[in-house]
């Protein structure tokens, strides 16, 4: 009865109890009567919250960076199938402790990076040995880590964040950093999608040589 004016195919909005989906009524019964001002405040607000969710999905990846407090540091390594993110205090690495695998999105990607910021600069230091570390970091060893691994430093102020890569030591024993790729992003222009493009290209770089 309330269909008047509508053709086959057409969208009709309808209510309902959330925890008795069975009780609904159409939006032109809920408002007592064929109202189509209130179907079209209904239809909007539906495509302004369809809007709202798909920016803060896709809003890391297009927009400008997320604030950055202090200074925070992660230090990340690609082995064959997984990331290994460490956190780092200061300049010394220790827990969390995180893992993605190889395949795996720039939101996730992000989010482990920005939860190892977070524990620098906000978490508890637990001062851990070498051999501690490493077993934590699910690794035979660091010398086998370094002969299958790129890295990376990332370092951040509230400006500017650095990238700092590695490259095998001269004497292949251990890894040196690579000034000459390092890179530097101005946190106030900067696009969040090339900082995690570029820090993951650069954990890709000499992968065929390893």
């Amino acid at each position: 009865m309330h269909a008047n004016g509508f053709a086959v195919g057409d969208s009709i909005g309808v209510v309902y109890q959330k925890d008795n989906p069975e009780n609904n009524m159409t939006v032109f019964e809920y408002y007592d009567g064929p109202s189509y001002g209130s179907v079209a405040i209904f239809v909007i607000a539906a495509i302004v919250l369809a809007i709202y969710r798909w920016r803060k999905i896709n809003r890391k990846y297009n927009d400008s960076c997320p604030e950055l407090d202090g200074t925070g540091r992660c230090r990340i390594y690609r082995i064959d199938k997984e990331y290994i993110f460490v956190t780092v205090y200061n300049v010394t690495a220790s827990l969390p402790i995180k893992f993605l695998p190889i395949d795996c999105g720039n939101g996730e990607f992000e989010n482990t990076l920005m939860e190892i910021f977070h524990a620098s600069l906000y978490g508890k230091y637990v001062e851990m040995k070498n051999a501690e570390l490493i077993k934590a970091m699910k690794q035979r060893s660091w010398r086998q880590l370094y002969q299958h691994s790129t890295g990376v430093l990332l370092k951040h102020d509230s400006r500017t964040l650095e990238i700092l890569p590695t490259r095998k030591s001269t004497d292949g024993k251990g890894l040196d950093w690579d000034y000459d790729r390092a890179l530097s992003f101005d946190l106030d222009g900067a696009s969040w999608k090339d900082i995690i493009n570029s820090t993951r290209k650069l954990l890709e770089h000499h992968e065929t040589d390893r």
